[in-house]
């Protein structure tokens, strides 16, 4: 149980630090690009159990959140740099694993960097791709066999998705995107697979607008 809230102190650390260098950045007047901030709504599509250990139930509570904050160096937000914390949906579990009765909860959360690039089609619209890597955090904590269990996997996974923007104005903006973070957890106690994150998302950019 420690170390799941040791890490979730270094989680908040980690946002704490990202969002003061953004606001930092923002306070300067010497930005040749723009900064934002934004906040997702994300449908998180969950690995499960080890199918051929664990026989039971999943339920997963999909929804889940992102915030974030975001850069571009002045290139009409063609180019993008991007660090957040990723909260997933949670997943519960009631079964037999290895013979043994196990009921629990699985919690996924992460801290992510990426670049990308987005394409103008329009003065409104763009799409485009980003890649990157997140520190991702599986816990999980159970009843195995009459017992209290926690258990904890954190480790580095590459993602990539694309994107899909409209800008409401020179301000805000509202986007749809779709990522992937492989290899997620370990086999034997939480379960290993590829995470499918889509997401809606709304921004706000600072400062005036950029050229090319």
């Amino acid at each position: 149980m420690n170390i799941i809230n040791s890490h979730k102190k270094t989680n908040l650390v980690l946002c704490a630090g990202i969002a003061a260098a953004l606001l930092a950045g923002c306070a300067t007047n010497q930005l040749q690009g723009r900064a934002s901030v934004g906040a997702a709504v994300v449908r998180s599509e969950i690995f499960p159990k080890d199918l051929a250990l664990f026989d039971g139930s999943l339920d997963r509570k999909d929804t889940g959140f992102k915030l974030y904050g975001a850069y571009d160096p002045g290139q009409k937000d063609r180019i993008f740099f991007e660090g957040g914390y990723l909260k997933m949906g949670d997943a519960t579990f009631d079964g037999l694993w290895e013979g043994v009765t196990d009921v629990g909860t699985i919690e996924t959360e992460a801290i992510e960097l990426s670049a990308g690039y987005r394409y103008p089609f329009s003065e409104k619209f763009s799409a485009g791709g980003r890649i990157g890597a997140a520190r991702v955090d599986v816990d999980e904590r159970e009843v195995y066999g009459g017992e209290p269990y926690s258990y904890s996997v954190s480790e580095t996974v590459p993602f990539g998705g694309v994107t899909l923007r409209y800008d409401i104005d020179d301000k805000w903006a509202v986007s749809a995107h779709y990522d992937r973070y492989v290899d997620v957890g370990e086999v034997d106690v939480t379960g290993e697979g590829d995470i499918d994150v889509f997401g809606i998302t709304v921004d706000f950019r600072f400062a005036d607008g950029n050229s090319d």
